[in-house]
């Protein structure tokens, strides 16, 4: 589940930052809801602007869904139109967290572009009435912020959170549009993190969509592809299998190509799976 003040995947709002039309951010949210089951996925993504969308501190209100923030986590009401077929989706969803976590990390060496991981390691409970679905498992809630376009800055990044029976790690690769490289590591456990330094490079193999997916591992490590959640021109979610800490974790593995993103043609693509997307 991902909640956008000013969407950056918005076909609608990259139009008007391209006519270099002064937009608010908060005319352009959105919020993006996929379950994945045996039997296939439920996909929501709704734009959302003026008076459906309000804002405050510890709330955020788009459309008939809500997020609550308290100091022990986030409660979620979702009720959503699936794209393109309208279905329902709705339930609840809790994510329960020990503590915040204070520290953000510059994407860039501006620091315009900026990653909070706010809890890397929670609890969430999901309670879903349509679909029927309910579970208690490993939640991460985390938060970027820009200044600008993403496509902008950056060409493509990956990015990856595992879990294992001692805590979870997490990579972020950036490259920016000038074809320089950022990586960032981090290992969450036992109330501490550190930073982890995976410098072999491996291959996932590509998405149905040509997209070229690797992730790092430890020296002598490895990493595998076990099911793609999420396959577009520019974006691709998956479960992988890595090694990290020196014991097997199930892993999500990100990869986004923002080249790919810009093109005119896919542009074009994502009104049919955005609902509320403008097509002037």
């Amino acid at each position: 589940m991902i909640a956008f003040v000013g969407s950056v995947f918005s076909p609608t709002y990259f139009r008007a930052r391209r006519r270099h039309i002064a937009a608010d951010p908060t005319a352009h949210c959105g919020f993006n809801v996929v379950v994945h089951g045996e039997r296939g996925s439920s996909w929501a993504f709704s734009e959302y602007r003026g008076t459906e969308v309000e804002r405050s501190a510890d709330r955020l209100v788009l459309g008939r869904n809500q997020i609550d923030r308290s100091e022990h986590g986030l409660r979620v009401t979702v009720d959503e139109r699936t794209s393109p077929w309208g279905r329902p989706l709705r339930g609840q969803i809790r994510l329960e967290s020990p503590m915040w976590m204070p520290d953000q990390f510059a994407l860039d060496d501006a620091g315009r572009h900026v990653w909070w991981p706010v809890a890397p390691q929670a609890t969430i409970h999901v309670d879903l009435e349509q679909p029927k679905l309910r579970f208690v498992g490993t939640g991460y809630h985390d938060s970027n912020r820009g200044i600008e376009p993403l496509e902008q800055a950056f060409s493509r990044w990956t990015w990856s959170r595992s879990t294992d029976a001692g805590g979870t790690s997490l990579l972020y690769d950036v490259t920016a549009s000038d074809g320089v490289d950022r990586r960032l590591g981090l290992r969450y456990g036992g109330g501490a993190v550190e930073p982890i330094e995976p410098s072999a490079m491996t291959g996932l193999g590509r998405s149905r969509w040509g997209l070229s997916r690797h992730t790092r591992v430890a020296p002598g490590g490895h990493a595998r592809l076990q099911r793609t959640l999420v396959d577009t021109p520019f974006y691709a979610r998956s479960i992988i299998e890595t090694d990290l800490a020196g014991a097997p974790a199930i892993g999500i593995h990100e990869v986004v190509d923002l080249e790919r993103f810009a093109r005119t043609t896919t542009q074009l693509m994502l009104p049919f799976r955005t609902r509320g997307a403008q097509w002037w």
